[in-house]
């Protein structure tokens, strides 16, 4: 009766740590989008490719 209490709150804390990852990565993907969408207004045609690659080398760090 013990293991299967152990194996159910197991379950229970691994589906909480699969919520909290999507939720995780979740921002970072909508902060990776607001921020591509903001060089993107900000420079137009060929020139966005060389902004977007300046913006990612210089957030590298943080």
């Amino acid at each position: 009766m013990q293991n299967n209490s152990d194996d159910r709150f197991k379950t229970a804390l691994q589906i909480f740590a699969i919520v909290c990852l999507l939720g995780l990565l979740s921002m970072i993907f909508h902060k990776a989008f607001v921020d591509i969408s903001v060089v993107w207004q900000q420079h137009s045609g060929g020139d966005f490719w060389v902004a977007l690659g300046r913006y990612l080398f210089r957030n590298l760090a943080g």
